[in-house]
């Protein structure tokens, strides 16, 4: 997710500062039990706003211990009972599992406190398979979020994200799982095989996760060695489309004033923000990408999921002030903002995210730095650094006469100059990163946390281990997690492969807590 706003580039880049700050273990490639494979069949009705799910997901066993049940996240349950709380318009949404079955027995299930929790009732030996089918009734609530509806253009537009049942992770002899946060994410996935059909009205495009295509209202999507799916559909989209070594990307987005606009400096941004990651991460493992505008609430910019992300176009599709100022902490100068910087920040923010949750997956509840932190340092300090196409043509749009090399240069050795007061400061109070959500540091915010110090961390790192150890380290860590789970005990011990200096030590210690490492 992106939280607006942390960086902004204008005449001179302000930088933003929350605080002056002041042996092996790795991680599972693969849970023990896991879904392998998903064929999901589900119903869109535009005219209830309700989805009607038929999930079966094949369920292997490569343990050495037995299990009793099945643990299947029904997690729309989480999202729709935080919407009654805080949204009118949501309260008469619900989600009813129907019944639960395996290979055409029906099965009996519990759930305990938390109603997203499903344990159902079938064991499963090591070594042993199973199909899982369960059928369920979601109401698709009215907000401007990843999972809901909203009215735009005289249409709908339909974020179908969290909102499909899928079996929890079983690691170190237990289910992980953890309560649905809507400022953040709460997803520990690993990857999966899935074969969607989506009946939707003929009227609607549709944009997913894998590969997608439609034919009289079904769309049939495969997305292979992913995470999740996510699905939006929208009788309003537009298409275009653009590539990026040798990956295709599709925009769908609304008609407006500024659509034009939009859509030209999406596909830029895109395109310099695939170009860069690959170059200084390693090679996104997909064909496609699909981006979706839509309207997603107050300080959301975007929203990612494998091979799918949605921007935030409030500022093109909404009668709104070109320029808003932004005061993010009370200990910071507000901040004058345009739409156009904002969709660039957006956009190379939730296409970082396609390398890091994406890619390289992390428990987003338990250690939240991992995807936010690092996807906000390629957005941050890679994409906004570097002079680029999409800057310039952003620049145009602004009348930003001050963007040039030479001020990106400048940049650069600012941004330089402030990392190294950090690290000489060998007194300053530790700031940790690497907490859980719901467990930040005295004084320090969740969203502080994982985006702003998540960033300076591993800008921290590359100062002291120098540009080519660090992006070296950066890309080892990528291919050796690619299509895996990572922890921080994991990106440690990449990073000290290449540096293991009193130097990198120190920074570590001022950013790590030991007793949150996993």
């Amino acid at each position: 997710m992106k939280k607006k706003l942390i960086l902004v580039l204008s005449s001179f880049i302000t930088f933003t500062v929350l605080l002056a700050f002041s042996p092996h273990v790795q991680a599972a490639a693969d849970p023990t039990i896991r879904a392998t494979n998903y064929k999901m069949s589900i119903k869109l009705n535009t005219r209830k706003n309700q989805l009607t799910e038929k999930i079966t997901m094949h369920i292997v066993n490569n343990g050495n211990e037995s299990v009793k049940n099945l643990l299947v996240r029904n997690i729309a349950y989480g999202v729709l009972k935080y919407d009654h709380q805080h949204f009118k318009a949501t309260r008469n949404a619900k989600t009813t599992v129907k019944n639960i079955s395996s290979n055409g027995e029906k099965l009996t299930y519990t759930t305990g406190k938390d109603k997203s929790n499903l344990f159902v009732n079938k064991s499963l030996n090591a070594g042993q398979s199973t199909d899982l089918t369960v059928n369920v009734v979601t109401d698709v609530p009215q907000r401007n979020d990843r999972f809901g509806y909203q009215k735009v253009n005289n249409g709908k537009l339909y974020n179908l994200s969290f909102c499909f049942p899928y079996l929890s992770d079983y690691r170190n002899s237990k289910w992980n799982y953890h309560p649905y946060y809507d400022p953040g994410e709460n997803r520990n996935s690993a990857i999966s095989n899935f074969h969607v059909n989506l009946f939707a009205p003929k009227s609607y495009k549709v944009a997913a996760s894998g590969q997608n295509t439609t034919k009289k209202g079904m769309t049939t999507i495969d997305a292979k060695n992913m995470r999740e799916v996510a699905i939006v559909a929208s009788n309003k989209f537009k298409v275009s489309h653009t590539s990026a070594n040798g990956i295709k990307i599709n925009n769908y987005y609304l008609s407006g004033k500024n659509s034009k606009q939009y859509n030209k400096l999406a596909l830029m941004t895109a395109k310099d923000s695939f170009n860069l990651f690959t170059k200084d991460v390693g090679t996104y493992p997909y064909q496609e990408l699909d981006m979706t505008e839509s309207l997603l609430g107050k300080d959301t910019g975007g929203m990612e999921y494998p091979g799918l992300v949605m921007i935030d176009g409030s500022g093109f599709i909404k009668k709104t002030r070109k320029k808003k100022t932004i005061k993010k902490h009370k200990n910071t100068a507000p901040i004058t903002t345009d739409k156009y910087t904002e969709l660039t920040a957006d956009v190379a923010h939730e296409i970082g995210h396609q390398w890091f949750y994406g890619t390289v997956g992390s428990d987003e509840y338990m250690e939240p730095w991992l995807d936010e932190g690092l996807t906000s340092f390629l957005e941050n300090s890679i994409y906004d650094l570097t002079y680029s196409k999409s800057k310039v043509y952003c620049a145009k749009l602004e009348h930003n006469k001050y963007y040039n090399r030479k001020m990106v240069r400048r940049a650069n050795q600012a941004l330089a100059s402030f990392i190294k007061k950090i690290i000489n400061q060998p007194n300053e109070k530790t700031t940790y990163v690497n907490r859980p959500v719901n467990k930040p540091q005295k004084g320090i915010d969740t969203d502080d946390m994982a985006y702003d110090i998540g960033n300076i961390f591993p800008l921290a790192l590359m100062e002291t281990m120098g540009k080519n150890k660090f992006f070296a380290a950066l890309h080892d860590y990528y291919q050796t997690y690619y299509l895996k789970q990572a922890t921080t005990q994991d990106f440690l011990n990449i990073i000290r492969k290449y540096d293991n200096s009193k130097k990198v030590n120190y920074i570590i210690n001022r950013f790590i807590d030991s007793n949150y490492l996993r």
